[in-house]
């Protein structure tokens, strides 16, 4: 897992911890996740995990769905990765939304996808964003909509580091905008205004 990858999945699970009750092990068990000590990380995380904490939670769907420090099991991480999404963690709403977009561990359903992603973007998540705006654009899932789709892309646009992905995103924004009416246009402008994050439970 890269660097990156692993200070977002830590930055999620440390929103989520400070919104739900504290549970003993979970501390030590993010700490030993964060260094690679997968062993450690399981033996504290499990038992909090089955006591209801959603950060600990989605540290279990990740172990088990990438096989770390554990066997990979794709129909327990599926488990545990609901539980974190029903439960509030905003990645693991994306991820969900993502498996069932592409079909990974769960049957493909668009609608699910637009559910999950739509959670999650309500939340800030900015590829949740731009995945949601692509499947109002294209009308899987959700009724196509073209001043919902420039939304969304233009929210993910602004809130996307810096570089590639960010510049692609405001490019498909504005091939949008050019299937637009003026009045459209500004429609889709106001209501990304107007958009504030959805609180954490």
């Amino acid at each position: 897992m890269s660097s990156t990858t692993r200070g977002l999945i830590l930055g999620a699970l440390i929103a989520t911890r400070l919104t739900t009750p504290a549970f003993a092990g979970l501390d030590d068990g993010l700490a030993a996740y964060d260094r690679g000590d997968y062993a450690t990380a399981f033996g504290e995380l499990a038992p909090t995990a089955a006591g209801g904490e959603p950060a600990a939670q989605y540290a279990l769907a990740r172990m088990y769905l990438a096989g770390e420090g554990i066997a990979r099991d794709s129909a327990t991480g599926l488990k545990w990765l609901r539980e974190a999404a029903t439960n509030g963690v905003a990645l693991a709403q994306y991820q969900l939304g993502v498996g069932y977009e592409l079909g990974i561990v769960t049957p493909q359903d668009y609608s699910e996808a637009a559910r999950w992603y739509r959670m999650a973007a309500d939340r800030g998540v900015a590829l949740a964003q731009y995945h949601l705006g692509l499947l109002y654009l294209n009308g899987l899932g959700v009724t196509g909509d073209l001043v919902a789709a420039h939304m969304w892309l233009n929210l993910a646009a602004a809130r996307l580091p810096p570089g590639e992905p960010r510049n692609a995103v405001a490019s498909l924004r504005e091939a949008v905008a050019a299937k637009m009416a003026a009045s459209q246009i500004a429609q889709a402008q106001k209501a990304a205004r107007d958009w504030t994050p959805a609180k954490d439970r």
